[in-house]
């Protein structure tokens, strides 16, 4: 019989339907995996992955984690327990905006952008923390980046590790609490009775335009004035207004999650220079960028009466 006229066998056969079936199941993940995403949460491949881990039925599994050796060793004393590395994603359009102000203003469309991107990066951290049943995430650390094929993009990726904790440190209401203080600070707090809540976080950005006096201080030959030192008394307004509002949002955070204060704040600011014509004279406008990001803390006497602390090791380095 040649080729052509080749009967399949019945295990070909069931081969076939196999394969189609597991083709018709990826392609039905991969919609799901669309959806899920599009509604600010995880693939379905993740979420498999994070469920089963934490099936384990609270028996200490393989993990990983970016603990130092140090870290570990002093957490395993308190019986926190490292369960893995989660992460959080996403990669944000910005939308149109004006390209420059007459006025000193905040441009809501970029710092809208930052703030939602931001948002939706955290928010898929804390259900991969919540997924593989973890009672907090230490060491938080969030990466701004942009991207060549999408010049209009941001992201942020959140990454940290997700912690069983001993039941005394965990949060009263039972959620799983994010912190960017590494695993040492965290259990430092909780010895003087101190009990990290959450992560407060913002993102402003200001359009300061050149003021005539800035304009003739930063052009350049004998015309202008550019050859004395002095102040670009608008362009430090603009830094400072962008910094009010980043802080009083972040602060405002806080409060909304019940803390005493912020810990750790972290500010990131940088600016760049937009050149613009106005009448008949070239100037460059500035935009400043702040980033500010901190742990929420909240005094909880209870916690320092309450350690149950194995004596951990002194580890010193021998290099």
């Amino acid at each position: 019989m040649t080729p052509w006229f080749h009967r399949k066998s019945e295990e070909e056969q069931a081969a076939e339907l196999a394969s189609g079936q597991a083709a018709a199941q990826a392609e039905v993940r991969a919609e799901e995996s669309r959806r899920r995403i599009e509604a600010g949460g995880l693939p379905v491949a993740a979420e498999d992955r994070l469920r089963q881990l934490a099936s384990i039925n609270g028996q200490p599994g393989l993990f990983s984690s970016d603990l130092s050796v140090q870290e570990f060793a002093l957490l395993a004393g308190f019986g926190v327990q490292p369960l893995t590395q989660v992460m959080g994603s996403s990669i944000y359009n910005v939308g149109w905006q004006t390209v420059y102000y007459n006025v000193p203003t905040e441009v809501s469309v970029l710092s809208g952008a930052y703030n939602e991107c931001r948002r939706l990066a955290l928010g898929r951290l804390l259900e991969e923390a919540q997924l593989a049943a973890a009672d907090a995430v230490v060491g938080v650390k969030i990466e701004e980046g942009s991207h060549d094929w999408a010049a209009r993009a941001i992201e942020f990726i959140a990454v940290g590790t997700a912690v069983r904790l001993a039941e005394h440190m965990r949060h009263p209401d039972g959620g799983t609490v994010l912190t960017d203080l590494t695993g040492q600070q965290f259990v430092q707090l909780c010895k003087v009775g101190v009990r990290p809540i959450g992560i407060a976080a913002h993102t402003s950005v200001h359009y300061v335009p050149a003021s005539w006096q800035t304009q003739q201080a930063t052009s350049g030959g004998w015309g202008g004035s550019g050859w004395a030192n002095q102040e670009l008394v608008d362009f430090t307004r603009g830094v400072y207004a962008a910094r009010e509002k980043a802080v009083g949002a972040a602060t405002n955070q806080a409060r909304a999650l019940g803390a005493d204060g912020l810990v750790g704040v972290q500010i990131s600011e940088h600016a760049r220079t937009h050149a613009v014509k106005r009448g008949m004279y070239d100037c460059e406008d500035l935009e400043v960028t702040f980033h500010v990001m901190g742990t929420a803390i909240r005094e909880d006497s209870t916690l320092a009466d309450r350690q149950a602390m194995t004596t951990p090791l002194s580890i010193l380095s021998l290099r």
